[in-house]
């Protein structure tokens, strides 16, 4: 692991309502480009027992004065690290996006010391042996702004603005380079039950294509279709929450309870 990015947990999570005796504790992970504050809404929808922290990725609000990571290695090696005291049964990773492929490569390194999270959560990703890579991260600026504006991923007030565009950019191009360069092609199965969320019009993530999550677990598998596109869960927070309560109230290796009205199989 890259020394560099170790450290104190207190650098990358952020737990907005401390519970320390929950017994589950969900650990999100933003899409790129993204901060701890994707997850900022979702904190009072959970009940007690469950325990909010969300990994802020370096680079980026309190962490500007730390370098980007656009390595899948280096980050899932940190986080994982970060994460060791908190793995096995109550351990919940949810990711979005590029999220999803960093919170599966966690997933792999707690597996491998004996410790498979209590499930893994995977929204708006491909699988990484359907990951169809990228050259986002090598254009210039014109066409990482189109790429933004067709994804509705930044706010375009932000988009709009040169100045902020100037600080956003070097962020999401270095994590557009972490995950277009990311791929396994016979990724390893995990002894850990997968959920995959998806939006019912995201064309990056088809349902052939989220189906296949399946080949990477050994336990059980389901998946939930919600109204929306790429970025489904900012429009549908009081519905995705639930869900993944729903999931995580699963037992281990069992298939989780049907969708929340709204949703869809």
């Amino acid at each position: 692991m890259t020394t560099a990015l170790s450290g104190n947990p207190s650098r990358w999570l952020r737990t907005p309502r401390p519970r320390p005796s929950a017994p589950v504790r969900l650990v999100c992970l933003a899409h790129a480009g993204g901060t701890a504050a994707a997850y900022q809404d979702w904190a009072p929808l959970l009940p007690d027992d469950i325990e909010l922290s969300v990994v802020q990725y370096p680079g980026r609000h309190d962490r500007i004065d730390e370098p980007c990571v656009d390595s899948m290695e280096e980050m899932a090696d940190a986080i994982a690290a970060v994460l060791h005291p908190a793995a096995g049964p109550g351990l919940v990773l949810f990711g979005h996006s590029m999220g999803a492929a960093v919170g599966y490569e966690v997933a792999l390194r707690h597996a491998a010391q004996g410790h498979p999270p209590r499930r893994l959560i995977v929204s708006g990703r491909r699988p990484p042996h359907r990951h169809v890579g990228g050259d986002v991260h090598t254009k210039d600026d014109d066409a990482l702004l189109a790429e933004l504006r067709s994804l509705s991923a930044t706010d375009r007030a932000v988009l709009d603005d040169p100045d902020l565009r100037q600080l956003l950019f070097p962020v999401i191009r270095a994590d557009y380079r972490l995950i277009e360069r990311y791929h396994r092609a016979s990724p390893p199965r995990i002894d850990t039950p997968i959920t995959v969320f998806r939006g019912s019009a995201d064309e990056r993530l088809p349902g052939h294509d989220a189906d296949a999550w399946r080949d990477l677990t050994t336990r059980g598998f389901d998946q939930r279709v919600f109204p929306g596109g790429h970025f489904y869960l900012r429009d549908h927070a009081r519905d995705v929450v639930p869900a993944v309560v729903r999931a995580i109230g699963t037992a281990p290796g069992q298939a989780a309870p049907g969708p929340a009205e709204g949703t869809g199989t």
